[in-house]
């Protein structure tokens, strides 16, 4: 019977092209809302809102991600389970050993 090793599907450059997107969306934003022709309590009220919708992103692509890792963590326990059923179960034809 193998045992499984748990390893991160992630590398550091997916880490590192995310933090940079999140930065380049975050100066794009605060950008486009210092040239909006508007006053200044309607930025703070669209920028909140913007801040809002990326807190969301990351709270949604995170609950995936982990339904995602539990279900490989279940069907991980699932093959060994029949792993060791097979490995316990006498060969077709010779009956119990």
């Amino acid at each position: 019977m193998t045992t499984a090793k748990i390893v991160s599907k992630n590398t550091s450059a997916f880490f590192g092209a995310s933090v940079i997107f999140l930065a380049i969306t975050s100066a794009w934003n605060i950008g486009n809302l210092w040239l909006l022709d508007i006053t200044v309590q309607q930025r703070w009220t669209v920028g909140m809102g913007i801040v809002s919708a990326m807190f969301a992103v990351v709270v949604v692509s995170k609950v995936v991600r982990d339904k995602e890792e539990a279900n490989d963590f279940v069907n991980g326990i699932r093959n060994a389970r029949y792993e060791e059923v097979l490995a316990n179960a006498p060969a077709p034809g010779l009956g119990h050993l």
